[in-house]
C-alpha cells in the first residue's frame, strides 16, 4: 500500500538504538539547561524540546494551573511547566537518579510520583488542568483504557505525541482511509520488548476521541510522530445563534431504559430530543456532562422534530447525579436533564417506598398539580400497545418549585408507577416518564400525579390495546 509503514521500518529501528547506546554511556535523556545558561546534554537536545513543546498549544503563564507529565523520565517538560508556573507533577514508571539530580541543580519543586498508568486516577492523583502525554501511547498494553484515565484527570487539555506508522496526516479524503493499529508481540517495533501497538495517524486521533474526549486537533506530523490536542469541552457556543435551543426530553441508559448507570459497565446514553433543525449530522451535535464534552457516536432523524444521540457515558463520573446538555452548533444549550451514576452494587430505588418528606394527601401543605397532557413516546397518541419502547409521558404544572425525580408520585389506575424521570420545562411545567405495569388489562386507564407535599391532580385516560 502506498505510504504504508511496517513494524520493522529500519529508521525507526536506528532511532531507538541510538537512544539506547546513549543513555548505556551518557545516561540522560532530556538535556537540561541550568539556571546560569549552561547545559547538561542528553540525548535530546533542548532545541528538540523547545520544538516539540511549541508544537502544542501550551499557555506560556500557566500560573494557577496544575499540570501532570506522563512518562516524565529525566523530567525537561515537567522543569518547563514548573518554570511557566505551573504546579507540575512528574509521573513515571521508573524512578531516575537523574531527574532528582536535575531538581536539585534547578532548585525545583516538581512533585514525582511512581505510578503505572493502571494506577492512575482522579483519587491517585487528583486532577489537572493540562496533562502531558509524550512518548508513551505506544508502550501501553492496554492503550483505550490508558487512554480514558488520562482523560479521567484532565479538566481542559491533554497533548499527545506519540509514533505512527504511516509518518503522516491523513489525507484529504481521510474518509477512505481506515484505523489501524498495528500490535507487536515481542521486539517487532524498534527491537524494544515494551513497545505494543504502532496506531496510523488516523486512528491515533480516533482512540483519542473515543477516550472521551470532545475536540481533537492534529497539530502536526514529524519524522514519524504526530502530536495532538485534546480537549475536554467544546467551545463556547456564540452570543447570537439562528435557532432555538434543543428541548431534551428523555437521557435514559441503553439497556435499562432509566436514568440510572452503573459503575464498571460499559453503558450508553440515548439522548432523546426536540429540535426544529433539519438534517442534523454527527459533526453539528454537542453533548456535555456537567460541563464537558462528550462525543456523540450515532445521530438519528426519529421524525416530527425528534432526534436522538447516543454516546458512551463517560467512565470517571462518580457515583451521584449529573447533569446533561446538548446543543446544535446552530443553537445556544438546552436545559440540563439528570441522570444517575450508581455505587457499585448499588440497586436504583423502587416505587413504593416512604420518601424523605412525604406526607398524606389528606395532609398536604402545597397545591395539587394540574395534569395537562398524556402521550405515548413513540407515537405521540394516547394509545398504548404494550411495545418495549414505550414510554408513558405526562405534563403537568404545579406551583412547587427545584422538584426532582423523587418528588413526584405517579399512580396508573390506583397503582403507583415508578417515575423513571423528571424534566423541568419552566414556567411551572413539567414532564415525567415512566413504564406502563406489565399486567395492564386492556381497556381506557386513569392516570393522576401528585407531589409529596400536595394532593392528587385531575385524572386522565390512556387507553391500551395491546
Amino acid at each position: 500500500m502506498p505510504g504504508e509503514r511496517l513494524a520493522g521500518d529500519p529508521g525507526f529501528e536506528k532511532t531507538i538504538r541510538e537512544q539506547v547506546a546513549y543513555l548505556s554511556s551518557r545516561g540522560w535523556f532530556h538535556s537540561i539547561e541550568m539556571a546560569d545558561g549552561s547545559v547538561v546534554k542528553g540525548f535530546h537536545s533542548v532545541e528538540e524540546l523547545r520544538e516539540r513543546l511549541a508544537a502544542f498549544p501550551i499557555p506560556e503563564d500557566l500560573r494557577g494551573k496544575r499540570v501532570l507529565d506522563i512518562g516524565a523520565w529525566t523530567g525537561w517538560c515537567s522543569f518547563e511547566m514548573e518554570r511557566r508556573g505551573a504546579e507540575a507533577v512528574a509521573m513515571d514508571c521508573v524512578e531516575l537518579e537523574e531527574f532528582h539530580m536535575a531538581r536539585r541543580l534547578l532548585g525545583s519543586k516538581v512533585d514525582l510520583r511512581i505510578l503505572d498508568m493502571d494506577e492512575l486516577s482522579p483519587e491517585s492523583v487528583g486532577l489537572f488542568d493540562y496533562v502531558l502525554f509524550f512518548g508513551v501511547f505506544y508502550h501501553l498494553r492496554h492503550p483505550l483504557l490508558g487512554l480514558e484515565k488520562i482523560c479521567s484527570v484532565t479538566k481542559e487539555a491533554c497533548f499527545v505525541e506519540s509514533y505512527v506508522t504511516d509518518g503522516a496526516a491523513p489525507s484529504d479524503d481521510a474518509s477512505a482511509e481506515a484505523n489501524l493499529l498495528e500490535f507487536y508481540e515481542t521486539t517487532e517495533l524498534g527491537g524494544q520488548v515494551d513497545n505494543w501497538y504502532g496506531p496510523n495517524t488516523k486512528c491515533l486521533l480516533a482512540m483519542c476521541r473515543s477516550a472521551g474526549f470532545a475536540r481533537v486537533r492534529l497539530e502536526g506530523v514529524v519524522a514519524s510522530r504526530a502530536r495532538v490536542t485534546c480537549c475536554r469541552r467544546w467551545e463556547p457556543p456564540p452570543e447570537n445563534t439562528p435557532q432555538p435551543a434543543p428541548w431534551i426530553h428523555a437521557a435514559i441508559n441503553n439497556r435499562t431504559n432509566d436514568v440510572y448507570f452503573h459503575h464498571g459497565k460499559d453503558e450508553y446514553v440515548c439522548l432523546y430530543f426536540k429540535s426544529p433543525e433539519q438534517g442534523l449530522t454527527l459533526g453539528q451535535i454537542q453533548a456535555e456532562v456537567d460541563g464537558y464534552g462528550v462525543p456523540a457516536l450515532v445521530v438519528a432523524d426519529l421524525g416530527r422534530n425528534g432526534w436522538q444521540v447516543n454516546f458512551r457515558i463517560p467512565p470517571w463520573l462518580e457515583a451521584g447525579p449529573h447533569q446533561v446538555r446538548v446543543r446544535t452548533v446552530s443553537s445556544p444549550y438546552s436545559e440540563p436533564f439528570r441522570i444517575e451514576k450508581l455505587m457499585r452494587a448499588e440497586r436504583p430505588a423502587r416505587s413504593g417506598r416512604r420518601r424523605e418528606g412525604e406526607v398524606s394527601p389528606a395532609c398536604a401543605t402545597a397545591e395539587a398539580p394540574v395534569l395537562t397532557h398524556l402521550e405515548n413516546s413513540v407515537t405521540e397518541t394516547r394509545t398504548f400497545q404494550g411495545l418495549r419502547n414505550e414510554h408513558l409521558i405526562c405534563w403537568f404544572t404545579t406551583p412547587e418549585t427545584g422538584l426532582t425525580r423523587e418528588d413526584v408520585i405517579l399512580e396508573i389506575d390506583g397503582v403507583e408507577e415508578p417515575v423513571l424521570f423528571l424534566t423541568d420545562l419552566r414556567g411551572g411545567a413539567w414532564q415525567t416518564n415512566s413504564r406502563l405495569p406489565a399486567n395492564l388489562s386492556p381497556g381506557a386507564r386513569q392516570v393522576r400525579v401528585r407531589t409529596i407535599r400536595s394532593p392528587y391532580s385531575n385524572e386522565e385516560s390512556l387507553l391500551f390495546q395491546p
